[in-house]
């Protein structure tokens, strides 16, 4: 198919350059900034005479830098520093979880209600009052370096601002305590329902081998007895590591690195003690398999009790503590800041706000005049 020239000069004309922008402005200049000028000053007259004032008021907490819960750190015990992943002594962590609190429903429906904020601002659902609470009310601002966090509201009335502060901050601290308790409970019926069986085991162990040594009367030498030490060690190990990793995948999802890692530990002091209790070519000096019956089960059965009294001797001062953590209650925050009757108003920003809407009403009118001018360029060339 042969193209005229007159359909090219055709197709060249719609074509829309640099200079026809600038054209355009040239041309409607004026227009503009008048569109301009009048949207700014009815901006203005919004802002400075319609929009009510809106002033913040806020406090400043610090994190404990310890929830309350248990303590693994205990003197004597083979957990160790354990205790940092269950007490939560990370800011980033506490923090976000004070932030939860506040946002929580729980703790906005309180606020709703005591201050009456259906009726003030016109609510028609609590739902709805939540959702405009979280998004334009609440103010929180966290450090995570320094575990503080700025908590605060938005108000017209600079004196409810700051008793709706206060009041949140002291729900936080006491849903925050709230929490704490029921977690120290659940730890401490966790850990008494493991103490109670560690305790059964231990005297059914304890009274096989009383039943032993009355019928037989013997104990083993005393190379027997050193080389099964280490064996009994290991699997008494590998039984704490085990009620670590319970205690764990109760507070923490199984993809968490310490899940992770509690996981490879277990496996690698069971290899370990498979690879002892397995060893036939004489090469490892625990090798028990040689020894007679008689001896192999007396060991065994003092296996048992050495195990259970080392689990017990675990247990018995976490669950003590898990007593007295269930019945404390202590503060949990630090208000390093009481919230304040502001001075100053912090929103509308009227200046930006009166420049903002003259600059969107140039851009709009100017896109206006283009879509216009194309317009009837389109016709132009149609006719």
């Amino acid at each position: 198919m042969n193209e005229n020239p007159d359909d090219f000069g055709t197709y060249k004309q719609k074509e829309f350059t640099l200079s026809d922008f600038i054209k355009i402005y040239r041309e409607k200049k004026k227009k503009i900034l008048t569109v301009s000028v009048i949207m700014g000053i009815l901006a203005a007259i919004v802002v400075y005479f319609i929009m009510d004032p809106i002033f913040l008021s806020y406090g400043t907490i610090k994190t404990s830098g310890k929830v309350v819960g248990l303590n693994f750190g205990i003197p004597g015990s083979e957990i160790g520093d354990f205790g940092e992943v269950l007490t939560g002594t990370s800011y980033t962590k506490e923090l976000a979880f004070y932030e939860n609190i506040l946002t929580s429903r729980r703790c906005l429906e309180e606020a709703i209600v005591k201050f009456n904020l259906m009726e003030e601002n016109g609510y028609k659902n609590m739902q709805r009052a939540i959702k405009d609470f979280r998004e334009n009310i609440l103010y929180t601002v966290k450090d995570k370096i320094s575990g503080t966090m700025d908590v605060g509201v938005y108000d017209k009335d600079p004196a409810l601002a700051k008793e709706i502060s206060q009041f949140l901050i002291q729900q936080l601290d006491k849903i925050n305590i709230e929490l704490n308790l029921l977690n120290a409970k659940n730890q401490r019926e966790f850990i008494e329902e493991r103490y109670k069986q560690s305790t059964e085991k231990l005297i059914s162990a304890e009274d096989s081998l009383k039943l032993f040594q009355d019928q037989f009367g013997i104990s083993p030498d005393a190379q027997i007895r050193a080389a099964s030490e280490i064996e009994i060690q290991l699997e008494a190990e590998i039984e704490s590591e085990k009620i670590k990793l319970e205690l764990l995948q109760k507070i923490l999802s199984a993809d968490q690195d310490e899940i992770k890692l509690q996981l490879e530990k277990i496996n690698a002091l069971e290899k370990r003690l498979s690879n002892i209790q397995n060893s036939t070519d004489g090469s490892s000096k625990l090798q028990l398999k040689g020894s007679p019956d008689i001896v192999l089960k007396f060991v065994r059965l003092k296996r048992q009790v050495e195990i259970q009294n080392k689990i017990l001797s675990v247990l018995l001062p976490l669950y003590e503590q898990s007593k007295i953590e269930e019945k404390r209650e202590i503060p949990t925050i630090l208000v390093l800041d009481q919230p304040f009757i502001p001075d100053e108003k912090t929103k509308p920003k009227r200046i930006i706000t009166i420049l903002a809407v003259m600059m969107i009403s140039a851009i709009a009118a100017y896109g206006y005049f283009f879509i216009r001018t194309q317009l009837k360029r389109i016709e132009g060339i149609s006719s």
